[in-house]
């Protein structure tokens, strides 16, 4: 939960204070003892989820008034613990393990600490499939963190790990993969190493059945590429530009690879989206894609964002929760710069785009800070990559480099905070970032512009004011901004203000009779911020048509959806085929979609037969009744390369021709869809809404737990959609409630509070909650009432 925003600590000056949002983990963490080293053996029971565990920890004890060291160790049993092999004095409280530490520790010298226990974690070590008794399910056990299954305490370490597991299987996990000892009991030991020390919470564990097929660098870093061996085809779509993310952080960031290997791997029914464990890389198998999932979500983004993380997150790490933005914003920062490299200007717009979007959301909610650890998500990502992206606009290029480089090597292996970014910048550089960081980092919101436009003969003025709220927690910003103006004869002037108050004025004069076609207020939209600036339609329609930067010709688009068919038709025909890029595109293709005329239907034919998959899957969700597809155009969208773009055809031809309902589920019956299974499923709802109820067992078969969450998703609001339930249905439903995965959990939970409204229904549900033995929910109540 957020903290509320009224809390706020004060620094006094000169009888005056300023104020910052409260953050309680402000403060430098306290440190009881120094790890070193870990050492730990480890044997798993999947079937009873049970870890067994010997860690062996060199500490040195680094303060005199400490009598105990702490790991966090929750629902762990000790068997013993010893401190250089002696029974050494323990207890838990709460989910900590104290142990006393003896007095002669307090000399400094290196001692080790070995904690003998078993654990059946509930959550952190995650068992995929070994409860499936139809044994369809994928095997794996998984960990991105060493909490719930390893004594932990926060620090950087090496470690050597070694887990014995059933030979049948590959083990994964962080470091240098030093040997497989083959046991004469049908299972194996692997040995990890990881030399270079490392944040301990950045370790990873990964049991399953794999294949990885390893490569080298130019520079001579070995990396291995994990895959299911019944997607051996995936290898290159899902991994595409891992050598060249490799080399271009490298370049960068002026600084080799600074370990001795990096792997990936994905898992079943993963959380997020990657985690960054040292060396060692998991992601959601959902990206472990084939070449017609390469637009649905493919793993380009997470994976140089999580390569990125092995330069800033593990070779320097953040010192505080405070400081997470150090981690997360410059792992989405550089990952949206490498993807410029890659795909081009328009595509880094539009993930800036995107980012801004999702950044002023979180403003409507609360005007923390980015650097807060409460900021979430939102900020620590977003809006961090877009801070970055203008402190580069203001250092310029090579400074921003040059800064970058050696803020990681002061900090080579070590944890490093913001003051510590902001002291760099003044050594590299010899400029104060104070004020911009002031601003930008340690206080939050953005600031509102509302703008008013007045152009006179030769003259232009603009109004400017800010109109965020401002007060002690947030003054008025303080910015340079860049305005432009485009003259009807395709010249333009380019200008620079200083925004500073509350209310400004900007005046410009020209000479001759030039008359302006559109101002461009902050031109590219590189200040994070949001503007009121009404103009002319005509105005706008010189923006939408000849600005030269992709968010400038969108902004005046998105600004004239409200404008009628007839007054933007022609202009919109005409620069849709100028457009290079989806996003412009699906814009004019939403804003043309009730237009019944000839030139907008051709415009549609154009567009459903785009290369660009993104531009048909627009086309294909916009389609009207007097758009009048061929034959061939409804067969050539249901055999699209896409998968999504398949789903998005079934179900607009069925909603346009129901009576070629048949036909259509006849042309798609082969296809399955990835990820979960969407074109088959979108195929079995079609069928079961036409009368073929014979298919429902399927589909409430992929709702259960032998298939992975996203397949469960989609069975799962598919039948909602139809508003079904049978005490099948409910028995997966309440599975998928009670699961650990929490994109999947609120989706059931939300379709069981509706179901719950209808008396037949809820006793359906009820029935299960008692058969079961599962405590059923307080709000089970309150939604029938």
């Amino acid at each position: 939960m957020l903290l509320p925003v009224i809390q706020h600590y004060a620094v006094a000056q000169n009888d005056q204070s300023v104020c910052y949002h409260f953050d309680q983990y402000r403060y430098q963490p306290e440190k009881l003892i120094d790890l070193e080293h870990l050492t730990v053996y480890l044997s798993i029971n999947p079937y009873e989820k049970l870890v067994t565990g010997k860690a062996t920890f060199l500490f040195r004890q680094i303060r005199t008034d400490v009598d105990s060291a702490v790991f966090l160790a929750p629902e762990f049993s000790i068997n013993e613990v010893r401190i250089d092999r002696r029974d050494a004095s323990f207890k838990m409280k709460n989910d900590q393990l104290i142990v006393s530490l003896p007095e002669y520790t307090k000399k400094g010298a290196t001692h080790e600490l070995t904690i003998d226990y078993s654990v059946l974690p509930s959550f952190d070590l995650f068992f995929v499939g070994w409860d499936d008794s139809t044994h369809r399910s994928i095997k794996q056990i998984w960990a991105h963190r060493p909490y719930r299954w390893l004594p932990f305490a926060d620090d950087r370490l090496t470690v050597d790990m070694f887990v014995t597991f059933d030979e049948k299987f590959m083990v994964f996990s962080n470091g240098v993969r030093e040997k497989v000892i083959q046991n004469a009991n049908k299972t194996k030991t692997w040995h990890y190493k990881m030399y270079r020390n490392h944040p301990f919470f950045s370790t990873a564990l990964v049991i399953g059945d794999y294949r990885f097929q390893e490569f080298m660098t130019n520079k001579g870093l070995p990396y291995e590429l994990w895959y299911y061996p019944d997607r051996a085809g995936s290898v290159a779509p899902t991994y595409r530009y891992m050598s060249e993310m490799i080399a271009w952080c490298e370049n960068e960031f002026a600084l080799p690879y600074p370990y001795e290997v990096y792997r990936q791997a994905p898992v079943a029914d993963y959380l997020y989206g990657g985690m960054e464990t040292t060396t060692s890389t998991i992601f959601g198998d959902y990206m472990h894609i084939d070449e017609r999932a390469y637009w649905e979500r493919n793993y380009v983004n997470v994976n140089i964002h999580e390569l990125v993380h092995q330069w800033f997150g593990n070779y320097v790490s953040h010192l505080r929760p405070t400081d997470v933005w150090l981690t997360e914003s410059f792992a989405t920062y550089y990952a949206k710069l490498f993807e410029r490299e890659v795909f081009g200007e328009d595509y880094y717009q539009w993930e800036r785009i995107r980012e801004k979007q999702r950044v002023l959301a979180a403003g409507e909610k609360d005007r923390l800070p980015l650097a807060h650890s409460n900021s979430g998500v939102d900020r620590w990502y977003p809006k961090g990559s877009l801070v970055l992206d203008m402190l580069r606009d203001q250092l310029g290029d090579k400074d921003f480099r040059r800064v970058m480089t050696q803020y990681l090597k002061q900090h080579p292996y070590q944890e490093a905070w913001t003051p510590d970014l902001i002291r760099t910048i003044q050594k590299v550089t010899g400029r104060s970032a104070d004020d911009f960081f002031e601003q930008w980092v340690l206080r939050g919101g953005e600031p509102h512009l509302e703008i008013n436009q007045h152009i006179g003969h030769n003259k232009l003025q603009l109004n400017i004011r800010q109109v965020q709220i401002a007060d002690e927690l947030q003054p008025l910003f303080r910015f340079p901004v860049t305005i432009e103006i485009h003259f009807d004869d395709g010249s333009f002037s380019t200008h620079f203000m200083q925004i500073n108050m509350a209310e400004q004025v900007f005046e410009s004069q020209w000479d001759g009779a030039k008359k302006v076609a559109f101002v461009l207020f902050d031109p590219g939209d590189r200040i994070l911020k949001t503007t009121v600036y009404p103009r002319s339609r005509k105005a706008l329609l010189a923006q939408a048509t000849s600005a030269s930067n992709l968010v400038d010709r969108y902004e005046a688009l998105v600004a004239l959806r409200q404008t009628g068919i007839s007054d933007k038709k022609e202009a919109f025909i005409d620069q849709f085929y100028r457009e290079k890029f989806h996003l412009n595109k699906t814009e004019i293709l939403a804003q043309l979609a009730d237009d019944s005329g000839s030139k907008s239907r051709e415009l549609f034919d154009a567009a459903i037969a785009d290369s660009d998959p993104l531009v048909r899957r627009a086309a294909f969700n916009n389609l009207k009744t007097h758009h009048h597809l061929t034959d061939e155009q409804q067969i050539k969208m249901l055999s699209d390369n896409s998968y999504s773009n398949i789903v998005a055809a079934l179900r607009k031809l069925t909603e346009l021709y129901p009576e070629k309902s048949s036909y259509f589920l006849q042309l798609t019956a082969h296809e399955e869809g990835f990820p979960g299974r969407n074109i088959r499923i979108e195929w079995l709802n079609i069928a079961i809404a036409s009368g073929d109820t014979i298919f429902l067992t399927e589909l409430i078969d992929y709702a259960g737990r032998s298939f992975d969450f996203t397949t469960r998703i989609n069975a799962i609001k598919a039948l909602s959609s139809m508003d079904y339930l049978d005490e099948s249905f409910a028995a997966q439903l309440l599975d998928a409630y009670v699961h650990w995965n929490f994109r999947l959990q609120p989706v059931a939970e939300s379709v069981i509070k509706g179901y719950m409204q209808d008396s037949f229904k809820r006793k359906i549900l009820l029935g299960q909650f008692f058969e079961k033995g599962m405590e059923v929910p307080d709000w089970t109540f309150k939604e029938a009432e």
